[in-house]
């Protein structure tokens, strides 16, 4: 029941405990929210770059998945309005979203529960919600309070560095909290998880100090980047997509090997379909940083 960690959540965010559940990591509470409301004759609606872990979660059912097109690699409310129909049953929003890194204001999270059927439960997944703000995640998660058919879905592994450690948590209306119980797995949070994720929410001031530190390196990789002409979209995350040449996906499967042979970076080429020209990173240190810019300038033979 992770009792300890709700109880540290509900203390650290002003959440009843009653409206939180946790799992191991967020991805099995997608799965767990997912086999709650479809099955195979249904459909759920993501975004056309949204995180691959919703469409697995589909596939898993057998259920249908539109896709709605993105404007400028950012999630578009109105043509994911457009998309809902009688059998839609999920709506899947990652905000900031992955693998793009952008981001829509919470004005425009809101328009979308406003305008779609109360039948039709919107999951808005905040892995990378700490890196926009915590004022942010308390807006997201206030809106729950508001609407009877959205579920926040939150992480320990992004921000607080716990990714090995697969503890994640959800907070949605009361009402859902007992199904999510019956579908989720018994002991699915191991007891090392629980105390490590209670103790990183006791240090706040320390997590945002290295967001701090995280977005100024991103910024100023963006920036660096940019004057290469290595173009990076907006990013709200600990990340960077990248691509060359509106995404010619030759030079960057060449830029991707030219790092990890020269350099030892390894950069994630991404294979979504729209999405094939690019490479994604984390940031790192910025001496690691450095290191992955001055590699970019010697393959592009600007040292």
């Amino acid at each position: 029941m992770c009792l300890e960690l709700r109880k540290t959540i509900e203390k650290s965010y002003g959440i009843n405990r009653e409206n939180i559940i946790c799992g191991n990591g967020s991805e099995e509470l997608l799965d767990v929210i997912t086999r709650n409301f479809v099955n195979s004759t249904d459909e759920i609606l993501i975004s056309e770059f949204g995180y691959i872990q919703f469409s697995l979660a589909a596939n898993r059912l057998n259920a249908s998945l539109g896709k709605s097109a993105e404007k400028n690699y950012h999630t578009s409310v109105d043509n994911l309005l457009a998309m809902v129909n009688r059998k839609t049953r999920l709506i899947f929003v990652a905000n900031p979203n992955n693998p793009t890194g952008t981001f829509i204001n919470i004005s425009e999270i809101k328009r979308l529960l406003t305008n779609i059927p109360s039948n039709v439960v919107l999951v808005l997944d905040l892995a990378y919600g700490e890196f926009v703000g915590f004022d942010y995640c308390k807006q997201a998660h206030d809106l729950v309070e508001k609407f009877e058919n959205l579920v926040v879905t939150r992480t320990f592994s992004k921000a607080f560095g716990l990714a090995g450690l697969r503890v994640g948590w959800c907070h949605a209306p009361q009402a859902m909290i007992s199904g999510f119980y019956a579908a989720r797995g018994m002991g699915s949070v191991n007891a090392m998880a629980q105390a490590a994720a209670t103790a990183v929410l006791n240090e706040l001031d320390q997590i945002q100090s290295r967001i701090d530190l995280i977005v100024s390196e991103r910024e100023r990789v963006a920036k660096a980047l940019n004057d290469l002409n290595i173009e990076t979209l907006p990013s709200f995350t600990n990340f960077l997509l990248a691509s060359i040449n509106n995404q010619d996906e030759k030079i960057i499967e060449d830029l991707v090997k030219f790092l990890f042979n020269e350099a030892g970076i390894i950069v994630n080429r991404t294979r979504e379909q729209g999405l094939e020209g690019c490479m994604r990173f984390s940031l790192s240190l910025p001496e690691h940083n450095n290191l992955l810019i001055n590699t970019c300038k010697k393959f592009l033979h600007l040292d």
